[in-house]
């Protein structure tokens, strides 16, 4: 079987093809399947934070995107501090060595449609993300998510701190996490990985992949069940 490559991709390094596939991807997540209130373009999903200050997490299984996040260092304007902001009474963190987490995905249909349904691909993502943010020098991730989301981290064996909660909506409990880098963090997820039988069926990369026509990655244009934050 193929391994699962997990690439981390500077917006200013990405092809428009690559960031119009990921954009795509997420509009089907966000915006048809959960209903968020996202800015749509069209057939992609994009906002203000898409921009140079932004990285990739892209999960890619046989040329086919499955996963992916974003990631923007919390010195410079980020979710938690614009949108997110009403959500909570506390203060943003602001640091050098602190970034944030948003439109994380697995897309599941695709994965069941390439026989990965056993995969890990979660705690794969999660643990290409520990990774980046451990070569890159960071200390910690802070992302807001739904109480459901937060025991998936936890169960995937990265252990947090809740720095906040409040609501999105009436009714819809948000925490805000702050994820450390850590070696125990580190093991517990490849543990688990491991203990779900992903550990030599996927790759962790420096650099992005060698890029195809969007055509090519594309894959039906079916409603994706995911996992999401």
């Amino acid at each position: 079987m193929d391994k699962v490559s997990f690439y981390n991709i500077d917006y200013i390094d990405a092809s428009q093809d690559l960031l119009g596939n990921l954009y795509g991807l997420r509009k089907e997540v966000f915006a048809d399947r959960l209903n968020w209130k996202v800015n749509v373009c069209g057939d992609q999903e994009i906002d203000e934070y898409d921009n140079p200050r932004a990285t990739y997490l892209v999960g890619v299984h046989t040329g086919i995107p499955l996963a992916s996040l974003r990631l923007i260092n919390t010195l410079h304007p980020y979710m938690v501090e614009g949108p997110f902001r009403s959500f909570f009474s506390g203060p943003a963190p602001k640091h050098r060595l602190i970034a944030e987490s948003s439109r994380f995905f697995v897309d599941k249909t695709r994965s069941r449609a390439l026989g990965l349904e056993r995969l890990p691909l979660t705690e794969m993502l999660l643990l290409a993300m520990h990774s980046h943010g451990e070569r890159i020098g960071l200390e910690s991730i802070v992302t807001v998510v739904s109480q459901a989301m937060s025991r998936i981290v936890h169960r995937a064996g990265w252990h947090y701190e809740i720095l906040d909660s409040g609501q999105a909506s009436p009714g819809e409990r948000v925490l805000l996490l702050k994820m450390p880098i850590s070696p125990d963090n580190a093991g517990r997820l490849q543990t688990m990985i491991a203990t779900k039988g992903g550990d030599h069926l996927y790759e962790l990369h420096t650099a992005g992949p060698r890029q195809r026509s969007a055509s090519a990655r594309r894959a039906p244009q079916t409603m994706p069940m995911l996992t999401a934050l």
